[in-house]
């Protein structure tokens, strides 16, 4: 199993925090990404392109950062759903506390059912991509993917 506790996790997906201090409204956090942090916004969002702003560091040679933006509190559960879920997770799950919970491929149905057992109370709701089109469903009059 994988989490989305807080800011730094996202760090492995591509979404690094740097600062709370670049928002005039002191509400966002600055934050740079990678390729696959943009790629990630891009789906969690459903836009064909996003062009963030210069990035502030330089990254690693191998990972650089390709640009920054600026992301409200609110968004770290939503993002992480779909950070988990494009990192492999067959589902994923939201807790009452904001924490996202990511079950993965090699989790073992006893550790999966334990986990839900313990934490029946806390879990607000699930996520998978099992729709017909994946994190985007296909209408079923045209055939189209909305």
């Amino acid at each position: 199993m994988k989490s989305i506790r807080c800011w730094d996790d996202l760090s492995a997906h591509g979404i690094i925090p740097l600062t709370g201090e670049a928002c005039g409204l002191s509400y966002r956090i600055l934050c740079d990404v990678t390729a696959r942090g943009k790629k990630l916004l891009e789906k969690a969002l459903s836009i064909s392109r996003l062009e963030p702003h210069e990035n502030w560091n330089h990254g690693n040679a191998d990972d650089p950062h390709v640009g920054s933006v600026m992301l409200a509190p609110d968004l770290l559960a939503f993002i992480g759903v779909f950070a988990l879920l494009e990192a492999g997770c067959r589902e994923v799950w939201l807790t009452n506390s904001q924490t996202v919970i990511g079950i993965e491929g090699d989790d073992s149905p006893d550790r999966v059912e334990q986990f839900k057992r313990f934490n029946a109370d806390n879990l607000a709701r699930r996520f998978a991509y099992a729709g017909t089109a994946g994190d985007r469903n296909q209408h079923v009059m045209t055939g189209r993917v909305v």
